[in-house]
């Protein structure tokens, strides 16, 4: 975003970021929203690491993926935005690179959702992840460069039905993205016995502290199996396998599928 489109905000004096990656202006200023927002990740760092020590994880189907990785094939990681959080804890330590991207907004940009944004990513960036932060640039430009990264080895986690629904609705570009990535899509599920609900639309849920997360990982899909006019029936039968995926993470946990 240019210098430019930053003037209307600085005729606010009440607005404290600029809509050039959400820094404030005056140096000052900019050195304390860099350190308080590295600060703030490093105490969130250390309480999500106490939190996860409190979870007892279940994994299924975890040769799918100790297969790509001996066969050196890269893997775009496709998970329900509901349970994008339980990936995070379960997936930290493969190196996966993840995609943000925010409204491009002046009310956004000045808002606290921006700032306590930055601290999000910064600490999803100490967890182990690599952050691609697609508002530092124009969007269509993130996502070339997303692409990039995945064909150049990095692992990818997305959620096929965001960034803003509908809940449990595949849409094509993960398959889309595996395609031009040369990759596959990792189809993964989870359920949790204990957790919490947000209000958002994607239902959010987050496991209580010593709650059981299980994890089960589908057999990869090969975007190639589909020709590039039919993404949409490739992207309907991952969706049917996420959801197969989702009920038998519910059996393992004891939860009854057909009331989830």
């Amino acid at each position: 975003m240019s210098l430019n489109a930053g003037k209307n905000l600085q005729k606010e004096d009440n607005l404290i970021f600029l809509p050039i990656v959400g820094l404030p202006a005056h140096p000052l200023r900019r050195s304390f929203y860099r350190a308080s927002t590295s600060g703030l990740s490093g105490l969130s760092s250390l309480l999500l690491s106490i939190y996860q020590a409190t979870l007892e994880f279940e994994i299924e189907g975890d040769d799918h993926l100790r297969i790509l990785e001996a066969r050196s094939r890269n893997y775009v990681a496709a998970v329900w935005h509901t349970f994008v959080d339980a990936a995070i804890f379960c997936l930290h330590s493969r190196g996966l690179v993840v995609y943000s991207d925010h409204p491009r907004t002046e009310e956004y940009e000045s808002s606290w959702t921006h700032f306590f944004r930055e601290i999000g990513l910064k600490t999803i960036r100490s967890l182990g992840f690599e952050v691609l932060d697609a508002s530092l640039g124009k969007q269509s430009a993130g996502i070339v460069n997303f692409i990039k990264m995945i064909k150049a080895g990095s692992p990818a986690l997305v959620a096929p039905d965001g960034p803003h629904g509908p809940i449990y609705k595949a849409k094509p570009g993960v398959i889309y993205m595996a395609r031009k990535s040369e990759s596959v899509v990792l189809p993964v599920g989870f359920s949790f016995s204990r957790y919490v609900t947000g209000p958002n639309w994607d239902d959010f849920s987050l496991p209580l502290p010593f709650s059981r997360v299980a994890m089960v990982i589908g057999e990869p899909i090969d975007p190639f199996l589909y020709k590039e006019d039919e993404l949409d029936k490739a992207a309907l039968m991952m969706e049917e396998r996420l959801d197969q995926l989702h009920f038998r993470a519910n059996e393992i946990i004891g939860k009854d599928s057909a009331a989830s």
